[in-house]
């Protein structure tokens, strides 16, 4: 006899990254939560707001620090005062 077994509903539903509360992503950037929340208010990093609470996806937090980092950089000659030989 054929089995016809039926597709399990929870392996089709992918599962999704958990989100961090305020407090929690200030901790893990090293800010405080009232820096991040001024930041999160004006789209200075990815965040959004579910009910009336900021969240955010740490991969979101960490691509936005890598983004920052490349685009931050720095010159040799200013900070040292000397010109590279």
């Amino acid at each position: 006899m054929l089995s016809t077994a039926k597709p399990n509903p929870r392996r089709l539903i992918p599962a999704f990254e958990p989100l961090l509360d305020l407090h929690e992503a200030a901790s893990v950037l090293g800010m405080h939560w009232k820096t991040l929340e001024g930041k999160a208010r004006h789209k200075e990093v990815p965040a959004f707001k579910v009910g009336k609470r900021w969240r955010f996806r740490l991969s979101s937090l960490d691509s936005w620090l890598e983004t920052g980092l490349k685009s931050n950089t720095t010159d040799q000659a200013a900070v040292t005062g000397q010109e590279r030989p």
